[in-house]
């Protein structure tokens, strides 16, 4: 039998206390002196778990309570409307780091909504008797931008490191291959899943003998067009034109399945993997190698512009978290904002263009809230939601070319963490992780070795595991219920990493996201070049959000401050 034990929030008493951090209320009901709106934005903020609240700085929440009793004695037509200098729609990675730039450079006016009841979006942190999971994305890597933004919002001494000599691993016909960890382990002995011709034939092509450079130009504007989205090259094209056949096969298709959870016969390699694109038109018949060698001398060039930063030093590889999960950097955040600035429970449901009428704000936005309709009036609104929400609005705006937005595809996964002794591995899980073909059979896509990667994320004698399952290829996983997904994942593990007589494992946490990860499929570039277009008649309107920027954690805090000076340029022109 599979053990439930159920979800916890990060936050709780000791740990609020252990930061500093007081709690603010504990609310069995709602107070008399709230709204239940205000009621909804403290409790959502702070995650409640069992009636309490946590984490608002005494004298914070004090000034806020005064200015919660001063809005109970306006007129309700005042209370239900609201006028600021910049609205950020979506509270995830993207949304939450997008209103603290704006903050930090100064713009106090600024109100981030969240249609959940807690702040954060896809970065869900819980834990329970000695654990610590990820419901979503589970790690980043450690760009300047993120070392800069941990260190800005005051979560530099938060910040935990993976060991970035742990080994990934692919799974192949029974047998757990660790990934090389450079070129030259590449070509020794020592790696065995590829061949020698494999090996050869990946060479060659790295070096341009093999793969001559495809330069495809892509069809731009409003009308779609097959000719173009096929000329488009995939991910699997691409790779089987550069590395050969085996290198897709056993290398390249799990990794698609694990960043992307996609197909990589529908991938775009110029819109999914921008960078390595970029090394083939940079090294031109030289191959990708050289591409890389030239993008090589370019990072060392911009890390060296970062150096008057003084940023944490970080080795090459490491994968990094914060000590309470990915969730505390939204969650500092809404800490930050406070909770007039911070909203949960508003969900968007229309838009309304304004112009620059005398005395009134560019838009006006519409949500609705468990107290009723509320009205926020802005003069830069920047929608962080997914294409398939921001697509109807953008729509009833009459914003041209945003109904491609809906071709977007975000197929479901589910994200599954459980439990084991130790004893019952195959051997010690020291590592990040394991992927998995789609051709070895086996339902789940990648296995992240979560115990082994962060202090104090499981109890000493306990495997903690984070699986994903379904994606592209698998669409009808959102047809099985938790327990029955449940059960999937743990016969794949036996199947991978546990021993036979291994017990039934401990379910930390089983989420079903039904529209997961944007594919980045043929015609993406396409699309997002129509509603780009679009949009330059509705100036102050931004879009953002991981089918624009990249779908890893870096890419967004990466928009984010390339989009934050925009913002500020348009609010001083208009001002």
């Amino acid at each position: 039998m599979l053990r439930w034990s159920g979800s916890q929030q990060v936050t709780d008493r000791n740990r609020a206390e252990q930061h500093g951090l007081v709690v603010a209320f504990a609310f069995p009901a709602r107070a008399p002196c709230h709204s239940e709106a205000t009621h909804e934005r403290w409790t959502g903020l702070a995650q409640r778990e069992r009636g309490l609240c946590v984490p608002l700085k005494a004298t914070k929440w004090k000034r806020d309570l005064r200015h919660s009793r001063k809005l109970q004695m306006q007129e309700p037509a005042q209370r239900n409307r609201e006028q600021v200098q910049a609205l950020v729609v979506g509270s995830g990675v993207t949304g939450s780091s997008f209103a603290f730039l704006l903050q930090h450079a100064g713009i106090s006016d600024v109100i981030c909504t969240e249609a959940r009841g807690e702040v954060g979006g896809n970065l869900i942190s819980r834990s329970k008797d000695g654990y610590l999971w990820e419901e979503g994305p589970n790690t980043f890597q450690p760009t300047p931008v993120i070392l800069k933004l941990a260190r800005d919002a005051g979560l530099e001494s938060e910040l935990v490191f993976a060991d970035a000599k742990l080994p990934r691993y692919v799974y192949w016909e029974g047998v757990l291959h660790a990934l090389p960890s450079s070129p030259a382990d590449l070509i020794t002995g020592r790696f065995r899943l590829l061949s020698n011709a494999g090996k050869a034939r990946a060479a060659l092509g790295a070096l341009g003998f093999v793969g001559a450079p495809k330069r495809v130009a892509r069809q731009a504007g409003p009308e779609p067009s097959e000719d173009a989205d096929l000329a488009d090259e995939s991910v699997e094209e691409f790779v089987t034109r550069h590395l050969g056949r085996e290198v897709f096969l056993k290398i390249i298709d799990p990794f698609v399945s694990g960043v992307y959870a996609g197909d990589p016969s529908k991938l775009s390699m110029a819109a999914a993997f921008k960078r390595v694109y970029a090394l083939e038109q940079l090294g031109g018949t030289r191959g990708i190698l050289e591409g890389a060698l030239i993008r090589l001398q370019q990072r060392r060039r911009e890390r060296q512009r970062w150096a008057a930063e003084n940023l944490p030093k970080v080795k090459a590889g490491a994968l990094g978290s914060f000590r309470e999960g990915l969730q505390q950097l939204p969650l500092t955040v809404a800490t930050r904002l406070g909770p007039e600035r911070m909203r949960t429970r508003y969900a968007l449901r229309q838009i309304e263009y304004n112009g620059a009428k005398r005395g009134k704000r560019r838009y006006t936005a519409r949500f609705e809230t468990p107290d009723g309709e509320r009205v926020i009036e802005t003069d830069a609104l920047i929608l962080t939601i997914p294409a398939h929400a921001a697509s109807p609005l953008l729509q009833g705006l009459g914003v041209s070319g945003s109904e491609l937005l809906q071709e977007i595809d975000f197929p479901p996964v589910y994200s599954v963490t459980l439990a084991y002794p130790k004893f019952a591995a195959r051997f010690p899980l020291n590592g990040f992780g394991n992927l998995i073909p789609r051709s070895a059979g086996i339902r789940t896509l990648g296995m992240v070795w979560s115990s082994s990667l962060f202090p104090e994320r499981a109890p000493p004698d306990m495997n903690m595991v984070l699986s994903y399952i379904g994606g592209a290829r698998d669409p009808g996983i959102r047809e099985c219920t938790p327990d029955e997904v449940a059960a999937l994942v743990d016969a794949d593990m036996r199947r991978v990493l546990l021993r036979a007589d291994a017990p039934s494992p401990q379910v930390l946490g089983v989420r079903l996201w039904p529209r997961a990860i944007p594919q980045y499929n043929r015609g993406h570039l396409r699309r997002l070049e129509a509603c780009n277009q679009g949009l330059q008649g509705f100036p102050g309107l931004f879009l953002g959000g991981n089918y624009l920027s990249g779908v890893s954690f870096g890419d967004c805090v990466q928009w984010a401050y390339d989009n934050v000076p925009r913002v500020l340029t348009f609010l001083q022109e208009t001002a």
